[in-house]
């Protein structure tokens, strides 16, 4: 995705506003799921069997599981194997109000009551259709047909344990309980499938292919792509593009752009600890890029004209981010601002300083056209963007906040900093003060004036507005 639309799709992308706390539900720490795929039919058969911990203090007699609208649960059975009772309601989302997203409520008795410490295993086996949520959620286009399936979390896809609330959603699909899984896909001879997990077998029977994966490491989202796919790989680097066969040509060069992705901010920012290869996976144009735990969905127009290389660079940098706080993700600052940031630096690198410097003036543009759309984009500073939902602004406002420390304390500096701050961070989420500190620790400088005018208030948005220099606005502090 361009700059423009990556911005614009963040109007739609749902990750739920909080809103007020429901009962602390117990977590799913373990998926496998089993999919046949249909098609020429456009539905899926499934079984998802998942372990349910329960860590919080409550003791629970019904579980409440949220999936797609037009998924239905046919039975649910225990690890006893005993069958237990489901209530099926279409419910809309509480806090929805813009978006008025609608899902398949599924209320499952326990046969017993489910302690704090205990687990459960459960068997809830679905069918159905997918057309993804595009009236309200524009990059949601998933579906299942015969030029392309896609079953992301974001259709709730797989049925993920929440209240019919965006907080409770929030806790379910985010970071704060990440789970492993394990998947077994079955498609018609000629399918392939494409997963975020690492494969271990495929087999072909009666005209039938099956694709097994699992987790790479503990993750927070599963999603599962079927194409005519071509595979190109390269297995020292672990390596994986699938790309559909009229793109076949510049998968080489997809290829190469992480490899290179890979390489910089290793370099730059110290290697990943637990680096595991990516898998790069096509989808169709407007279906929304995006990264998760080694691995990236990759809209068509990066593998149709290779000058657009930069969104990949922009989807690998999310594997050096930090988790936030869960009061301030929704600022997006520590996603987005990094991701947006190291993709400049990566242009920089492979295109030039021109090039860098263009990226950066194109940030600042795009930031004053949100202002002149909506003065709350001038008013609100970075630290509550999350409050009023305007998260959108770090992808420009986020990054010059970046650029402008990273051309305050230089080169070698900026780099130990964003080092030490991932690596302090990689375990706990990090909040503005957090970064404010490691910051100042690093760079040895009393930065207060910088992180009142960055983050705390609008001063940052009159020198962008105002289009002063970035050496001047150094020189201010």
């Amino acid at each position: 995705m361009n700059k423009m639309l990556l911005i614009a799709l963040f109007g739609f992308l749902w990750i739920p506003n909080a809103s007020a706390s429901p009962t602390e539900l117990p977590s799913v720490t373990h998926y496998s799921l089993q999919v046949r795929f249909f098609p020429k039919e456009g539905r899926i058969d499934a079984v998802a069997a998942v372990t349910v911990t329960n860590t919080s203090t409550e003791t629970f007699s019904e579980l409440p599981f949220l999936i797609y609208r037009l998924l239905d649960v046919e039975k649910v059975v225990d690890d006893q194997g005993s069958r237990l009772r489901v209530n099926q309601t279409i419910t809309r989302l509480a806090g929805a109000e813009v978006h008025n997203l609608q899902a398949n409520l599924v209320r499952v008795e326990l046969r017993k009551p489910l302690p704090p410490g205990a687990a459960i295993n459960l068997v809830l086996s679905y069918s159905g259709a997918i057309y993804g949520y595009p009236e309200v959620m524009q990059y949601v286009r998933d579906r299942i047909s015969e030029k392309y399936s896609l079953m992301r979390p974001d259709a709730l896809a797989y049925p993920m344990l929440a209240h019919p609330t965006h907080e409770s959603w929030h806790k379910a699909y985010g970071h704060e309980h990440p789970f492993t899984y394990d998947l077994t896909a079955t498609v018609p001879d000629g399918y392939f499938v494409a997963c975020g997990g690492a494969q271990q077998n495929v087999s072909t029977r009666d005209g039938l292919t099956t694709f097994v994966f699992k987790s790479k490491i503990p993750t927070w989202r599963i999603d599962v792509a079927a194409a005519n796919f071509k595979v190109v790989k390269d297995e020292a680097k672990k390596l994986s593009v699938y790309v559909l066969p009229e793109d076949e040509k510049n998968a080489a060069a997809v290829l190469d752009g992480v490899r290179r992705a890979v390489k910089l901010y290793s370099a730059l920012f110290g290697e990943l600890p637990d680096y595991q290869g990516y898998t790069v996976i096509e989808i169709p144009d407007g279906w929304g890029s995006q990264a998760s735990d080694y691995y990236l969905l990759q809209v068509a127009s990066t593998f149709d004209d290779v000058q657009h290389l930069a969104q990949l660079y922009h989807e690998v940098a999310h594997s050096w981010n930090v988790k936030p706080k869960a009061d301030i993700q929704r600022s997006r600052w520590f996603d987005e601002a990094f991701a947006m940031y190291f993709q400049a630096l990566a242009i920089r690198e492979f295109e030039g300083e021109k090039a860098y410097q263009h990226e950066m003036d194109d940030d600042r543009e795009y930031f004053i056209k949100r202002v002149n759309r909506d003065k709350r984009n001038f008013d609100t500073p970075i630290a509550e963007y999350g409050q009023y939902e305007l998260g959108g602004n770090s992808y420009t406002k986020g990054a010059w906040s970046l650029y402008v420390l990273h051309q305050l304390v230089g080169e070698e500096t900026f780099k130990q900093i964003i080092r030490t701050f991932l690596s302090e961070s990689r375990d706990k989420p990090a909040d503005f003060k957090d970064f404010a500190r490691v910051v100042e620790r690093v760079s040895q400088r009393n930065l207060n004036k910088y992180f009142q005018e960055w983050f705390y208030t609008s001063v940052s948005s009159q020198l962008l507005v105002d289009k002063v220099p970035v050496t001047k606005i150094v020189k201010r502090y």
